[in-house]
C-alpha cells in the first residue's frame, strides 16, 4: 500500500544559526538584489512545504489536498490521559549508535528525575496533568543502508528521493523492529485508527537543523515529522505510517516540538511556507514551542505551547468575555491556569482575543520576558505570512518585530517588549495604532 506524498513539517533551523545566516546574507549580498528568503533558499534552509500541499494539523486521513492555502484548525484528536510513544534506536553500517538506551528513557519518559526535565515532565506541566507521556525505548537497530543513503544530500528530504530519504528510513526501521521481536502495543494506538500515534525514529549522527555550513545541512538529516509512503503493517489491524526523526543528540525541545505535530496535532507556527510569499516572518516566536520557543534555554527549557494550542485539548479553564468586566488572570502554576478569550461583537465569525498571562516558571523560565500575552486569533485565516495571519501576538511596545515590519537589524524572536506591561510599561490597548486589536478588513473592535 502506498500513500500520497505530503510534505514534511520539519523543525525551524536553531536560532544561533539563523543569526549567523544573517549575518552572512547582510555581508555578502550587499551588491546583491537578493531577500532574505532567497537566501535561506540558496542555503537550504528554506522549509519544503508547498502551499498547495499542505498536511496541515491532521494528516491521517490522507486526502488529496487541493490547491490554495489550507486554514488552521483544531485538533481532530483532543488528547488527554495516557500517551504511548515507540522510540526505535537507529544507527548504520558506517555510522554507529553508541549512546545507552537508558539517556534517552531518562530524558523522555523519566519523572521528576532528569536533570533539566524530561519530556513526560513537560506535558504534565503543560496540560496540568492531564497528559501523561510514557514509552519504551528499543535499539540500536542497524539499517541496511549505509547513512548517506538516506540524507541522499537533501537533508533526507528530497522531494523525489523516496526510498532514499528520510520516509525509506522510517519503513527500513520498523522493518528491522519487527524483525528483532520488538513489542508493539495496542496502547500505541489510542486514537483507535489502526495507526501508531507516536512514533520516534532517534539516528546516529547529527541534525541539519543546527548546522551552520550549507554542506553540513545537506549532508545530515533535518528533524522533521513525515509520513512514510508504504506504510509498514506491524499485525493486522495495526501499521506505522507516521513518525518523526531526531538526531542522537536530540534536546528535549527539539523532541517535544515533534511530538507536538505528532501526537497533538499541531502545526507550525512560524513561517510555515518557507517564505516562499516573499515575505519572512517568525510567527509565535520564542513565546510558542510550535514556533522558535522549542529552542529556548538551549532547547531543554522550551516555552509552553501558546494558549490556543492548550485550548484545543481542553487543558486549560477559559473564561470567555463580551462585555465589560474586571477580571483577574494569574500566572500558569503546576496546577492551575487559565485563559480569557475576549469576543467583541464587531468581530466576524471566528475571530477573538485569546489573553494568558506568563511568568518564567517551570519549562518557561527562559521566555525572553513576562507578563501578559495578547493574541489575535481568526479561524478562518493561514499562518503563511505577517499580514493577516491565524495568530498574532500583539505586542506591546508596537514595534512588530515578530512580523519583521522594521529595520532587519531590529528583527527578533520575541523580547521583553512583548508582553504587558512589559519593557515598554504599557498597561492599555486600543482599537486602532501600532497596538491595535482590530482585525485587518475589519469594524474598529
Amino acid at each position: 500500500m502506498s500513500c500520497f506524498e505530503l510534505a514534511p513539517h520539519r523543525l525551524p533551523p536553531s536560532p544561533e544559526v539563523l543569526a549567523r545566516l544573517f549575518e552572512r546574507y547582510s555581508r555578502d549580498t550587499r551588491d546583491e538584489r537578493v531577500t532574505f528568503a532567497e537566501f535561506l533558499q540558496r542555503e537550504g534552509c528554506a522549509c519544503p512545504v508547498d502551499r498547495g500541499h499542505r498536511s496541515g494539523m491532521e494528516d491521517g486521513q490522507l486526502l488529496r489536498i487541493g490547491s490554495g492555502p489550507q486554514l488552521v484548525s483544531t485538533p481532530a484528536h483532543p488528547v488527554r490521559g495516557s500517551l504511548v510513544v515507540k522510540v526505535l534506536l537507529v544507527d548504520f553500517p558506517d555510522l554507529e549508535g553508541t549512546t545507552p538506551p537508558s539517556h534517552y528513557e531518562q530524558l523522555l519518559f523519566s519523572r521528576s528525575a532528569h536533570a533539566t526535565g524530561s519530556m513526560r515532565d513537560y506535558f504534565a506541566e503543560v496540560s496540568l496533568g492531564q497528559v501523561d507521556v510514557q514509552g519504551s525505548v528499543d535499539g540500536w537497530l542497524r539499517m541496511p543502508q549505509p547513512y548517506a543513503y538516506y540524507v541522499g544530500g537533501e537533508s533526507g528530504l528530497g522531494a523525489m528521493a523516496y526510498p532514499r530519504d528520510a520516509r525509506g528510513l522510517a519503513e527500513h526501521a520498523v522493518q528491522a523492529a519487527i524483525e528483532q521481536g520488538v513489542c508493539f502495543d495496542d496502547a500505541l494506538d489510542p486514537f483507535g485508527e489502526g495507526t501508531i500515534a507516536a512514533l520516534f525514529i532517534v539516528h546516529a549522527g547529527v541534525g541539519a537543523e543546527v548546522q551552520l555550513d550549507a554542506r553540513a545541512r545537506r549532508a545530515n538529516l533535518w528533524s522533521h515529522k513525515w509520513q512514510m509512503v508504504r506504510p509498514v503493517e506491524i499485525r493486522p489491524g495495526l501499521v506505522a505510517h507516521r513518525y518523526l526523526t531526531v538526531p542522537h543528540d536530540c534536546s528535549l525541545g527539539v523532541c517535544a516540538h515533534e511530538l507536538g505535530h505528532l501526537a497533538f496535532q499541531w502545526e507550525d507556527f512560524y513561517d510555515p511556507n518557507g517564505s516562499r510569499d516573499g515575505r519572512e516572518w517568525d510567527g509565535s516566536g520564542r513565546w510558542d514551542l510550535m514556533a522558535s520557543g522549542s529552542y529556548n534555554g538551549e532547547s531543554r527549557s522550551p516555552a509552553h505551547p501558546a494558549a490556543l494550542h492548550k485550548l484545543q485539548h481542553g487543558w486549560i479553564e477559559v473564561e470567555r468575555i463580551d462585555a465589560s468586566q474586571r477580571v483577574v488572570l494569574d500566572p500558569y502554576t503546576a496546577t492551575t491556569g487559565k485563559a480569557v478569550e475576549i469576543v467583541s461583537t464587531r468581530y466576524r465569525e471566528g475571530q477573538r482575543l485569546v489573553l494568558e498571562n506568563r511568568a518564567r516558571l517551570g519549562f518557561d523560565a527562559a521566555l525572553p520576558g513576562e507578563g501578559l500575552l495578547v493574541w489575535r486569533y481568526d479561524r478562518s485565516k493561514t499562518q503563511d505570512g505577517p499580514d493577516e495571519p491565524a495568530l498574532l501576538l500583539l505586542q506591546a511596545d508596537g514595534r512588530r518585530d515578530l512580523e519583521r515590519a522594521e529595520s532587519p537589524a531590529r528583527w527578533n524572536d520575541g523580547d521583553a517588549g512583548d508582553p504587558f506591561p512589559g519593557a515598554s510599561h504599557r498597561t492599555t490597548l486600543r482599537d486602532a495604532g501600532l497596538v491595535s486589536t482590530s482585525f485587518p478588513g475589519g469594524d474598529p473592535s
